[in-house]
């Protein structure tokens, strides 16, 4: 494809398939529910949920487009590749000793994040069978894992489209879900907008744990980029890392936006890990608690075949055996890989939300974010050789 041929609306094709994915992967079924607005942004009232947003974009948008023009510049298309790239040990002289060492502690971080998401995924679709058909929650997150496991098996291109359709749909849900709350109790809600007192006492901790627990959740998306390196082969310059950095900030802030103002005049009250199928079904019609129920299911089933197809296409280079076919490799580990998921499942969506993804961020914060921010200088330094022809 040529320079010339390269559209806008190419471009712009491009930061929206990469922010699909990233709000169906990283926040879906967990964001739809209400678990962050109650775990991280809404918990002590209107004003300090605007500041909260407001500290995630800016936090997103950096990680994102600086973990993006990582995989740009380096050309990585797995998480291993990434983080040896973030590094600098992406070259074959590299220390084999230091490759090890960066190679076994994020193999283990990223199974760790990937664990994390996909337990709560687990554990929200649970709890959604149960609400529905009366189902034991462990048998729907057991479902739940044969369910992530086959669709991983599908490829990038088609989750993908998958969230894209899936964005689109749990958008148009939560906005008329959050029209029918306005309807209801929306002078509530603006009365709440701004007020930095009502609610600093609702969650029974302090304002700076909150403020601290907000920081060390922001710092997973850090690894972001490792987890976007195996979608990301439409990203042809920095203008691209810039701009789809960027969209994937708006739309899943945005979104973090409507379910907090969703869930904020409902508080305390609803200070749980499903408030927003709480709320439809006690204050909104049988209609548009169907909606919600039905797009919510599909939110669900995006995170964990994304990541369990970015924990593939890494373990899938180290199984040698050419006679088995690649699709049924990647559903084996894949399902070895959801097992895993469903135990950690068990703890409930809260605990995970609140305790394993803010841990993972902290240590995203030292172990990834700062190399992140060294990265700006490599990458510039190597397209100033680039441009001179000499090698990296």
């Amino acid at each position: 494809m040529s320079q010339e041929k390269y559209t806008i609306r190419m471009r712009l094709s491009a930061w929206f398939g990469l922010a699909a994915l990233v709000f169906g992967a990283f926040c879906g079924g967990a964001m739809a529910s209400g678990a962050y607005a109650t775990s991280y942004f809404a918990r002590y009232g209107g004003g300090h949920m605007l500041i909260f947003i407001l500290i995630f974009m800016t936090i997103m948008a950096v990680c994102c487009i600086l973990g993006i023009n990582v995989i740009r510049a380096y050309k990585v298309t797995d998480y291993n590749g990434f983080y040896l790239a973030l590094y600098g040990l992406h070259r074959d002289g590299s220390s084999p000793g230091l490759r090890k060492i960066v190679t076994l502690f994020f193999d283990f971080y990223t199974i760790l994040s990937g664990i994390a998401a996909c337990a709560g995924a687990m554990a929200l679709f649970g709890a959604l069978a149960n609400s529905t058909t009366g189902m034991p929650v462990q048998a729907g997150s057991l479902i739940a894992a044969f369910v992530f496991a086959i669709l991983s098996v599908y490829g990038s291109a088609f989750l993908r489209k998958f969230n894209t359709v899936m964005t689109l749909a749990l958008t148009g849900s939560l906005l008329a879900v959050l029209a029918a709350v306005c309807a209801m109790r929306g002078d509530v809600l603006i009365g709440l907008l701004g007020d930095f007192k009502t609610g600093v006492d609702w969650s029974g901790a302090s304002l700076a744990t909150g403020y601290t627990m907000l920081i060390s959740y922001c710092f997973n998306v850090g690894s972001w980029g490792a987890t976007l390196s195996s979608y990301s082969e439409k990203i042809r310059d920095q203008k691209d890392a810039v701009g789809s950095g960027i969209m994937i900030a708006i739309f899943v802030s945005a979104l973090f936006f409507v379910t907090s103002c969703i869930v904020l005049p409902y508080l305390p009250e609803q200070l749980n890990s499903t408030p927003i199928l709480n709320i439809c079904q006690n204050y909104l019609g049988s209609t548009l608690t169907l909606i919600y129920w039905i797009v919510i299911f599909i939110a669900v089933i995006t995170t964990g075949p994304t990541f369990a197809f970015s924990i593939a296409a890494r373990f899938i280079k180290l199984w040698k055996n050419s006679a088995i076919d690649r699709k049924l490799k990647v559903f084996v580990i894949a399902l070895a890989f959801m097992i895993v998921c469903y135990f950690v499942s068990l703890m409930g969506l809260m605990k995970i939300v609140q305790i394993l993804l803010t841990s993972t961020g902290a240590i995203g914060a030292f172990s990834i974010f700062i190399p992140l921010l060294v990265s700006i200088f490599r990458i510039h330094k190597l397209n100033l050789a680039e441009r001179s022809g000499s090698p990296d």
